[in-house]
């Protein structure tokens, strides 16, 4: 009879219990996929790393002769020919090159005596590929540290051989045996993956990760050596010891431990992160649906108290008449609990997949764990039954008189007595309306914690939208060029080319940037600042981009030292401009080509922006301005993915602690409702006095929101900027406020349309019933 009279009160609460299955549901499911989703790349990304010796740490170094080694005599003939880079004393004298290597590793080695170093050399080349420009890393084989990994096929063996990315060819189509066009004709030999790139960062745009439309090659070191592109190099080390980052030698950029490295640590990461971030949401859901089936449970328990009270009365002890409660709502959580596990194991695939998309990692078919099934389902499952049980007991442990009593009034809370303080000189229909609402502090803290998290979840969201556009082809979409084109040469300029000079060794407090020479009558290549007003180089100021300007605290007017050439220049800054791709100093072209040139001239350039395809003879490198833009549409695509992800989660979420609270407020207070009817209120007012305080308690959260997000935000880009380099141009726009409001707004009146119809339907002799009883 107990267990009868149990599932019918809980069956005549099945829309709550819905809206909690939904909050249990999405706990396990978010444990369960992100768990078996990132495990699906962790152990073979484990055997992977261990087996071609990734490197510990990278030695960034300056990629042309210092002026200590321009200074040796076998180097006399080199600097006096006026070239100035490895790759040019490599491919002038790749002895002299070679001994350059070996001092700067002997220098290295002579800072951490226990680390083995190993020369990483690489190409970035471009090459049309159907109707799309695409980009290539091609990266030299080595001996012992960062060897290449062959998933299928095998290693070029002949110059006309090239291995690419799994991922590159699945998505182009392209299988072992067939034929790809590279400047000239390469068989794909097989699939290769690299250790030190497993993610595809071929430079300083951070968030060109398109697998589609770029990959990494290995070719045999002859045809290395034939193929033209920009060649760079740095030093790949393993140890078994501390790694010193605080070098000091003239050639050293950096030394960076792998960990902190985005190009190669940043799946540890993903991987620490991503596992710390399951165990962390499904906690913080799961207690969110565990207190809210507490508050249910617990006026459940408050409407019957009489009847649990004759219960007793009649000899039923305290046990008999729990048990029922407890064994059914342990039986609704056992199985939303196990519905959310199968759910997280058939997305963990799509997410292992969607991690796969951008990581160039092997990966293993999902295996289920014992360990992960426990963990997701009897971890809450126990947390479950210790506190429904606490709740439970507790009532329980009132005696028999006790429970047949009427139950005296609380007194007020603490939360109560601030509200209460705040509005002593408003009306008592106001009075009544706020303090209602805190009257159970439990029941406003899920709520104002609840709505606090979704409101977050949404303004990031929102903050992320056109964060890429801004991160990789922001300043490309307002270009004239078409294409942009690098020379070792001087060509004569032909009609719709504009030239500029870049010179990648310069330093500003330390940190290696980019100069970059500009004409002031340049016209398919315009610098603006953020609010879109053009900035022109001049000849006693410099203009930086945004990307060096939020590292270094930069701003308009103040003044920067640049080291070029161990020569410090002073320049004030004029403006910054708007771009996020690397960090680049601005001046006019004559000022730059009289420094590089000693003052012989004020003509030298290295690239050009052009409207028309150059000639290839003449510029060896040609870069398409739609085929970059057509690489950020993957991140972008996945951006945006996450946006809606974060936006639908969060409205799933408060949608469901809106619902369960309104109706439990409803359902707890229809003698309240009743009265007020028979006061003479009428529907609308009934309706706000019980709900409408939430709203305004909800739109309160909401703005609480912002500040909290703006400092997380500031945080975020700070450990971005100081650990990996990276800039995330994310903005809060103050729309982006009303948005927010206006979504929570939606959120509430949805979510409290039944409540509101249950408040109308109850009678004005719900009061006289109550009285008579």
């Amino acid at each position: 009879m107990l267990y009868k009279n149990v599932w019918k009160t809980l069956t005549g609460k099945w829309m709550q219990l819905l809206a909690i299955a939904v909050i249990i549901v999405m706990s396990s499911l978010t444990y369960t996929m992100m768990f078996y989703g990132i495990s699906g790349i962790e152990v073979p990304t484990e055997e992977y790393l261990a087996s071609s010796n990734q490197e510990d740490f990278a030695v960034e170094m300056l990629n042309r002769v210092t002026e200590e080694e321009a200074a040796l005599p076998e180097l006399a003939n080199f600097i006096a020919s006026g070239r100035y880079t490895l790759a040019d004393l490599q491919r002038v004298d790749e002895a002299a090159f070679d001994d350059v290597m070996a001092a700067r590793i002997d220098a290295v080695e002579g800072e951490m005596d226990d680390a083995t170093f190993e020369l990483r050399a690489s190409k970035l080349i471009n090459y049309p590929f159907g109707s799309s420009e695409h980009r290539g890393l091609v990266l030299k084989e080595t001996d012992t540290i960062n060897v290449s990994y062959l998933e299928a096929g095998q290693r070029p063996e002949r110059d006309d051989e090239v291995a690419i990315n799994a991922k590159y060819a699945e998505k182009n189509g392209i299988e072992v045996g067939d034929t790809i066009n590279l400047g000239t004709p390469f068989t794909v030999s097989g699939f290769v993956l690299f250790p030190d790139y497993t993610l595809p960062l071929f430079d300083e745009n951070f968030f060109n990760l398109d697998p589609g439309t770029q990959t990494l090659l290995l070719m045999t070191d002859a045809a290395y050596d034939d193929v033209v592109g920009t060649e760079s190099f740095r030093l790949a080390g393993v140890t078994d010891g501390t790694v010193v980052t605080d070098v000091e030698l003239p050639f050293v950029i950096s030394i960076m431990e792998t960990e902190n490295i985005m190009r190669s640590g940043a799946i540890y990461s993903e991987i620490s992160s991503g596992k710390a971030m399951a165990l962390g949401l499904s906690l913080f859901i799961v207690s969110i649906a565990v207190i809210i089936v507490a508050i249910l449970i617990s006026n459940m328990l408050e409407a019957e108290r009489g009847q649990i009270g004759l219960l007793k009365a009649i000899g039923y002890n305290r046990r008999q008449i729990a048990l029922p409660y407890l064994v059914f709502i342990l039986l609704f959580a056992t199985l939303m609990l196990v519905i959310g596990y199968f759910l997280g194991l058939y997305f963990a695939e799509p997410l292992k997949n969607l991690y796969l998309d951008f990581y160039l990692l092997p990966s293993i078919t999902i295996a289920q764990s014992p360990l992960v099934f426990l963990t997701a389902v009897f971890a809450p499952l126990l947390f479950f039954a210790l506190v429904a049980g606490a709740v439970i007991y507790k009532l329980m442990g009132e005696s028999a008189l006790a429970l047949l009593s009427p139950r005296d009034n609380v007194s007020l809370n603490r939360l109560s007595r601030i509200i209460s303080r705040l509005l002593r000189n408003a009306r008592g229909k106001t009075k009544f309306k706020y303090l209602y609402a805190v009257k159970s502090t439990g029941s406003f803290i899920i709520f104002f914690f609840g709505i606090l998290f979704s409101t977050l979840l949404i303004v990031f969201a929102l903050m992320m939208n056109g964060a890429v556009d801004r991160m990789t082809v922001g300043e490309l979409n307002e270009a004239d060029y078409e294409y942009e084109a690098y020379t070792t040469a001087q060509p004569a300029l032909e009609d719709g080319q504009e030239p500029f000079l870049t010179y990648p060794f310069a330093f500003v407090e330390d940190k290696l940037v980019t100069l970059k020479g500009l004409d002031d009558t340049n016209t398919l290549y315009r610098l603006t600042d953020a609010d879109g007003d053009d900035l022109t180089p001049a000849s006693d100021e410099v203009i930086v981009n945004a990307s060096l300007a939020l590292k270094l605290g930069l701003e308009t007017g103040d003044t920067i030292d640049i080291e070029l050439d161990n020569e410090t220049l002073s320049y004030p800054i004029r403006g910054i401009a708007d771009e996020y791709t690397g960090d680049v100093v601005y001046l006019p072209r004559a000022t730059l080509s009289e420094r590089l040139s000693d003052g012989t001239t004020r003509e030298l350039f290295n690239g050009i922006y052009a409207t028309d395809r150059p000639n290839a003879t003449d510029y060896p490198t040609v870069i398409s301005r739609s085929g970059l833009i057509e690489q950020s549409q993957s991140i972008n695509e996945y951006m945006n993915l996450m946006m809606n992800v974060m936006i639908g989660g969060s409205a799933l979420i408060a949608f469901s602690i809106l619902f369960v609270l309104t109706a439990l407020t409803v359902e707890k207070n229809y003698y309240v409702i009743s009265l007020l009817k028979v006061i003479g209120y009428d529907r609308r007012e009934v309706r706000s006095m019980i709900l409408n305080s939430y709203f305004m308690y909800a739109l309160i959260s909401a703005l609480l929101s912002v500040p909290i997000a703006l400092v997380i935000l500031r945080v975020i880009l700070i450990v971005f900027a100081e650990d990996y380099g990276l800039v995330l141009p994310l903005e809060f726009e103050w729309i982006y406020l009303l948005y927010t409001l206006g979504a929570v707004t939606l959120l509430f009146f949805a979510s409290t349309f039944i409540s509101r119809r249950k408040i109308d339907l109850i009678p004005l002799q719900e009061v006289l019933k109550t009285y008579q009883e």
